[in-house]
């Protein structure tokens, strides 16, 4: 990992570091306050008030004492090295104070002032300016705009967020890593609500030299930490964020994220149908997903279920990816079956052998897919024996009991046997988590306490149990070497929107075939012998006209030679209504091909994430369906091949109802080869659409293709 441009000693800087960050021996508040209650005040109210053991060195010229310790004129002044520093004061002092922490070796330095990069261009210019001295010094810098760091092990609140004077401050072995000041204030307050507790928790700010996915590596060996809540706005380091998952996924420590503010900038300027479809809300949310980060769509879900994703992740390796739903209600249970089901989960309901086995017990399984007691959920030996019968199931891959009135009125009746069947199940036995209907704290905190995760919402219980459900891979995909003719193609090709015949010479370098064609000159007779089987595709070929249907550029059908000329006239003056004066390099003409189906694949350049392949249901409805799905480019060939079961459009290509197949193996294929154009800068956007899907066997062949070269 790298700090501020300092990474000769991996291993031995980032313990040094995460020992300053997370339990510092000395601390300096640069523009600590004397006046209980003030902003700047509350670092140190709040690290006395919670017993921190560390040496507090306030800095303020303006005073001797602060708060009862000695004050310093200067960060320099302190008679001996600073671990980390807290900057409390106004923009350009903040600067000035940075500086000396550097030329007094402060390893980690956090910086409450705004006036930044969100203050226009001299905001920015003041932010590169601290991201250089810190990356001189070698300084691990927070901020700015940063309300500071917590650790609730060690008492160590150094923050300036109100919410950490409450009288009780929740422990526990989740970090949070926030872009947003006030949201580390907010989950400590509604996780204590339910129990729940940190280890460590970082305000960010602006990022200037640290982001999420830097310092989430910092802190991927900490003792105390088991998993990851980010709080984010943007991404602004994409590599760095996907080392930081991959280095949490290796250890067995899940990370989980709620992203709000993602841009559509990458939507508002491709020209292809590819970026309508994606949107960098989608480009990211894959981005995330190809890393092995789970992103939450509630934020009640970013409070319960990193901790729930922490205990039983690891006891999901080798079970079926099926979840069983018990419950006492068959209302309740059914309201909890449908949200899960909604989230493409598969609901297994108990196996022929469990059904046997509660049946010779005499306790009802109910019917069909939910395993519904009901009344006879009210008996603490019916709910035990019916929870170690569905967990001793090897069929069972997680079991959810959904709770009744019992829960809030009755809890040793249904909650007790749930905790004592969990306690007295093998290892090899099916996780459980719970959700009680009624508002039913004191039951919630049972089943916690017995190792039984549990949600107030059936949104937040179901949108955990999909994520246990669905197996993370955050492998990164090897970079192939593009062909030489490729790049050579690439070379030759001018910059901007390319036509469709130099789009189509970089395409064919990578083995990508289209149909047999022919272009002509603007101004060339059109012979009756062209040497192609009639009927045929007429094309006007412009690099102001990237969608043809649009402009009426394009005629299908053509079954003669007069028809064809007839077509080339109306097609130019089609044109030059949709776009006075466009460039005509040629026309186009191709013998028209039939198959079973059309695909759109495209490329686009995401500005938070980066390159991001689509695949979609192609032709001109492409946009009205929006059925598509999306990856981080390249793809490999199984992720090729996923994406194509993701598009419903596309179970006619797979043969649905005996109809033919596709030829779904040539289709990823191409997909693969396009996705490979990620590994050339130049190339900001590709879509072939349509790609036409003959017969299985028969291959796949590229009827149109739009290319930006930059």
């Amino acid at each position: 990992m790298v700090v501020a441009g300092m990474r000769e000693e991996p291993g031995v800087m980032s313990a040094d570091i995460l020992r300053a960050l997370s339990a510092p021996n000395t601390v300096a508040l640069i523009g600590a306050s004397d006046t209980p209650g003030r902003l700047t005040a509350r670092p140190l109210t709040f690290m006395q008030k919670n017993a921190f053991q560390g040496r507090i060195y306030p800095v303020n010229p303006g005073r001797d004492t602060v708060m009862g310790l000695r004050a310093f004129a200067s960060v320099r002044d302190i008679p001996e090295p600073v671990d980390m520093a807290y900057i409390l004061l106004n923009t350009e002092p903040a600067i000035a104070a940075l500086e000396e922490c550097a030329a007094a070796g402060v390893k980690v330095v956090a910086m409450l002032a705004d006036g930044f990069a969100e203050a226009g261009e001299e905001g920015q210019v003041r932010q590169r300016r601290v991201a250089e001295i810190a990356k001189a010094a070698g300084i691990l810098l927070i901020g700015p705009n940063s309300m500071g760091v917590v650790n609730t092990a060690n008492g160590f609140v150094c923050t300036s967020n109100a919410a950490f004077g409450t009288d009780f401050l929740p422990k526990g072995r989740l970090a949070v890593l926030s872009q947003s000041g006030s949201v580390i204030g907010t989950l400590v307050s509604r996780g204590a609500e339910r129990g729940i507790g940190y280890s460590l928790l970082v305000s960010l700010g602006n990022e200037a030299a640290t982001g999420i996915g830097a310092l989430g590596e910092v802190l991927l060996d900490h003792a105390d930490t088991d998993g990851y809540l980010l709080f984010m706005e943007t991404i602004r380091d994409p590599e760095a964020l996907a080392n930081f998952a991959r280095g949490a996924a290796e250890r067995g420590k899940p990370v989980v994220a709620y992203m709000i503010g993602q841009s559509e900038e990458g939507q508002a300027l491709s020209v292809s149908h590819t970026g309508a479809l994606t949107g960098s809300s989608r480009a990211v949310s894959a981005f995330l997903a190809g890393i092995g980060i789970r992103q939450v769509q509630t934020f009640e879900t970013l409070i319960e279920a990193p901790a729930a994703l922490s205990r039983l992740g690891a006891k999901m390796h080798g079970r079926p990816r099926q979840v069983t739903v018990m419950s006492t209600t068959g209302g309740g249970g059914a309201m909890v079956l449908d949200q899960i089901s909604a989230r493409g989960v598969a609901i297994a309901g108990a196996s022929e052998t469990a059904r046997a086995t509660l049946g010779a017990a005499g306790i009802p399984a109910g019917h069909g897919k939910l395993v519904d007691v009901t009344l006879a959920g009210a008996k603490y030996e019916t709910m035990k024996k019916t929870v170690s019968t569905l967990i001793a199931d090897p069929e069972t891959g997680l079991l959810v009991v959904a709770i009744g009135s019992s829960a809030q009125f009755n809890p040793e009746l249904a909650v007790r046997p749930i905790i004592d069947a969990v306690a007295e199940a093998g290892p090899d036995a099916a996780p459980v988590v719970a959700f009680p209907l009624p508002h039913a704290p004191e039951s919630m905190r049972l089943l916690e306490a017995g190792g039984v995760p549990t949600f107030r919402t059936v949104e937040t219980c179901a949108e955990t149990v999909a994520m246990l459900m669905t197996e993370k891979s955050c492998v990164a995909n090897p970079a192939p070497e593009l062909p030489a003719k490729t790049r050579a193609a690439i070379d030759a090709a001018p910059s901007g929107v390319l036509d469709e015949v130099d789009a189509g010479r970089i395409c064919a370098s990578l083995g990508i075939s289209g149909p047999r064609q022919m272009l002509l000159a603007p101004g060339q007779e059109i012979s009756e012998d062209l040497n192609l089987g009639w009927p045929l595709v007429a094309k006007l070929v412009s690099p102001d006209l990237p969608h043809k249907t649009d402009a009426g550029a394009i005629r299908v059908g053509i079954s003669n030679h007069d028809d064809l000329v007839t077509a080339v006239a109306a097609m130019r003056a089609s044109a030059e209504a949709y776009h006075p004066g466009y460039r005509l390099k040629g026309i186009l003409i191709q013998e028209m091909c039939s198959g079973l189906g059309e695909v759109l694949v495209g490329l686009t350049r995401d500005p938070l994430v980066g390159p991001v392949l689509t695949v979609a249901a192609g032709g001109v409805m492409t946009e009205i369906y929006r059925d598509s799905a999306v990856r981080p480019a390249p793809v490999s060939l199984p992720e090729a091949q996923e994406m194509l079961a993701e598009v419903k459009g596309l179970a006619l290509l797979r043969g649905f109802r005996g109809r033919p197949e596709g030829d779904l193996a040539g289709l990823a294929d191409l997909i693969v080869k396009v996705s490979t154009l990620a590994n050339d800068p130049r190339i900001e956007e590709v879509e072939i659409n349509p790609v036409l899907v003959r017969e299985k066997g028969a291959s796949v062949v590229m009827l149109d293709a739009l290319i930006r070269r930059g």
